[in-house]
């Protein structure tokens, strides 16, 4: 973990949802004080402007279907850990969200550890938690729901693992939150009424969260395949399905 004063400090950092402003402190200290910024996509050129005057900024981040090896995206990363860390360079890994929900961070904290290099990491807002807020879509609410469930809603080879999980917490009255589902939500919610899950369950398309083009799109489990066919969402988008999760 880190110390203080070492000078090729690496910051695992969260960026949030977008929004410059809802940096955590620490975040924008570490911005300022860095020598070499990697940075992912959705990352604004605003956020960008908050590094110091000369410092390297380099994108190393990934769009859906873009063709990249995952792997050795990520094996690259790491090496350019070692390359400025080699350095002693002061380092800022900038992932959009939270670098411990769906941004990889564990296997980063794992190379750092792997080997012994200084590291810290900074908690930042996921998408989800910041679209409920900024949307007025309450995940727990007294005497309502009491468990909030993320997923992804990527497929594996058999299809959506977890489905019956899902339709417990939904069954309970608690939302859950999908992350790179929106390509895949007809298929996913046709899975949900297979399993039981009432058509009638809201369902929220929550797109550029904390965007000035943030938007919001509303329809229920059993409508959203008809929906999507005749309106176009932007991505990313995440979305909330839960009996009660209406906008306040």
């Amino acid at each position: 973990m880190a110390g203080m004063g070492v000078p090729h400090l690496i910051s695992i950092i969260g960026a949030g949802p977008g929004d410059p402003e809802l940096l955590t402190v620490k975040a924008h200290k570490r911005l300022q004080d860095a020598d070499v910024v990697l940075y992912d996509a959705l990352i604004g050129d605003k956020m960008l402007e908050l590094v110091k005057a000369g410092a390297v900024k380099k994108y190393v981040g990934k769009h859906h279907h873009d063709g990249q090896d995952p792997k050795k995206r990520q094996d690259d990363i790491h090496a350019q850990f070692l390359f400025w860390t080699n350095k002693n360079k002061r380092v800022v890994r900038l992932k959009t969200g939270d670098p411990m929900i769906y941004g990889r961070g564990a296997e980063e904290i794992r190379f750092c550890k792997k080997h012994n290099l200084n590291f810290e990491v900074v908690p930042g807002v996921t998408a989800g938690i910041a679209a409920s807020s900024l949307f007025s879509i309450p995940l727990t609410e007294r005497m309502k729901s009491n468990m909030v469930l993320f997923y992804s809603g990527k497929k594996n080879g058999d299809g959506f693992p977890g489905i019956e999980a899902m339709k417990n917490v939904l069954e309970c009255g608690s939302p859950v939150i999908i992350y790179m589902g929106l390509n895949n939500l007809t298929q996913l919610a046709h899975e949900l009424i297979g399993a039981g899950v009432r058509v009638a369950t809201p369902v929220h398309i929550l797109c550029n969260i904390s965007q000035p083009a943030q938007k919001s799109f509303s329809s229920t489990i059993g409508g959203v395949g008809e929906f999507l066919q005749q309106n176009k969402p932007d991505c990313p988008s995440t979305i909330i399905i839960g009996e009660n999760c209406f906008s306040i």
